[in-house]
Order: structure tokens, then sequence, then C-alpha cells
């Protein structure tokens, strides 16, 4: 899994205690049936159904760190 480091504004390996953080909210997700969404043009998160997409939609998230 790679993503685009904002510090480093090129695309880096994502680091371990990201994939497991992603895989701890999987787990969440899957126990409540539920998932994190957004409204773009709103800026406000949506709280769905579960849907696989939302998950790999968050996993593609900028490291800001």
């Amino acid at each position: 899994m790679t993503f685009l480091g904002v510090a480093e504004s090129k695309y880096i390996k994502t680091p371990k205690e990201i994939i497991d953080f992603l895989k701890d909210i999987e787990k969440v997700y899957k126990k409540h049936g539920l998932s994190i969404s957004h409204e773009d043009g709103h800026g406000s998160f949506i709280i769905e159904d579960y849907d696989e997409f939302n998950l790999r939609w968050l996993a593609n998230a900028d490291d800001g760190r």
C-alpha cells in the first residue's frame, strides 16, 4: 500500500502504524455495520451502513504528520 505523503509530496510506502490503524477501523466498521463517508459539497462526515467503498476511500487519506 502506498499513499501521497503530504510533507514529502511524493508517494511513499504506507507506514505500519497506519496500516494497523486502518485494520482496527475496519473491525469497528464491521462490528457495528456502519462506515464513515464524506459529503464533499459541505465538508461534513456522514455515518452510513457499512460499505467497502468507504473503507477504501479512508485508506486513501494523506499522512499529514
